[in-house]
């Protein structure tokens, strides 16, 4: 298992299970969603995204992370409010303010895990909004990855996933976004209506050419700002793809077909490839300084291993 992997993603998965996860219908029923008002979405999946380049042999495994700053929140909420208002215009999608990083915190006590007081949150965000349901979008935590095959002893991690899968028997490197979450729909009471899920073993992806990325082998090259933005923009569209499949599944999908249901976000431009004027052309020196910058800022690398990456 990734060493990465949030915590917090744990806690809320066991949230679910206690509040009676395990039995909620994949569907909200129409007596349900005719009570259904006022929603709101919230967003639980970290920003920090699991960078791992796997092998045959585990001595060759490397894990890292890196930062979204913030994207994987936006678009999550931009995807979500833009399905939901596709399926049912009568409702009305409320923009709420939260903590995610107190809400989180909040379910874990000192004495440990309170279920209680998990309810009592939620029940609670949805009184002081006027909320009837909340789309509860979290990192979920599935075990079992189809696509592995030669990659058996690898498990993803909860939430945002970058896999570089290298074939050390001679095969070509491929690189696989997977984001792995769910969205739960949770009352104005705080228990749980619905569950929407793609089991990862269900969940089938393309695997791409790591060159198109600008991703290396050695994974101490793949922190430059050009290879990082590349990588969030394949992080983001991945995002869209699963949480698509997410709402199918609690079913949103009235009056229209895949093609035309699915809300895409679109990739951010590549920075690489955009031409700067000559007089806005920055000095070397200042393109080792934002490289180092970032590196330290969302990895969790070394100031040497930073310079060394940077200084190429």
């Amino acid at each position: 298992m990734n060493p990465g992997s949030n915590p917090f993603a744990r806690i809320f998965a066991i949230i679910l299970l206690l509040s009676g996860c395990a039995s909620a219908p994949h569907h909200l029923t129409e007596h349900s969603k005719s009570a259904i008002k006022n929603v709101a979405v919230v967003s639980l999946v970290p920003e920090i995204v699991n960078f791992d380049k796997i092998a045959i042999f585990s001595s060759s495994n490397t894990y890292t992370r890196f930062d979204m700053g913030g994207k994987v929140a936006d678009s999550i909420l931009y995807v979500s409010r833009a399905r939901i208002a596709k399926s049912d215009p009568g409702w009305t999608i409320k923009k709420i303010e939260y903590d995610q990083a107190a809400l989180l915190a909040s379910l874990n006590t000192p004495s440990g895990f309170n279920g209680a007081k998990a309810k009592e949150a939620f029940a609670g965000l949805a009184r002081k909004n006027d909320l009837d349901a909340i789309f509860v979008v979290r990192a979920a935590a599935d075990k079992a990855d189809g696509m592995q095959q030669e990659h058996q002893a690898y498990y993803l991690g909860e939430g945002m996933n970058v896999l570089l899968k290298n074939n050390n028997l001679g095969g070509n490197p491929k690189l696989v976004f997977r984001a792995n979450l769910s969205v739960t729909v949770m009352g104005k009471n705080g228990g749980v209506m619905a569950v929407g899920s793609i089991p990862a073993q269900l969940d089938h992806v393309n695997e791409l050419d790591p060159d198109d990325y600008g991703v290396s082998l050695d994974m101490k090259h793949n922190f430059h700002p050009a290879t990082l933005d590349r990588l969030g923009r394949g992080v983001i569209v991945d995002l869209a793809r699963r949480l698509n499949l997410c709402l199918d599944d609690l079913g949103f999908v009235e009056g229209s077909n895949p093609e035309t249901r699915h809300i895409q976000v679109a990739p951010q431009p590549d920075v690489a490839s955009q031409p700067k004027p000559a007089a806005q052309a920055a000095p070397a020196s200042n393109s080792f300084d934002l490289c180092f910058s970032r590196c330290r800022q969302y990895t969790d690398r070394t100031k040497d291993q930073c310079f060394d990456a940077c200084n190429k």
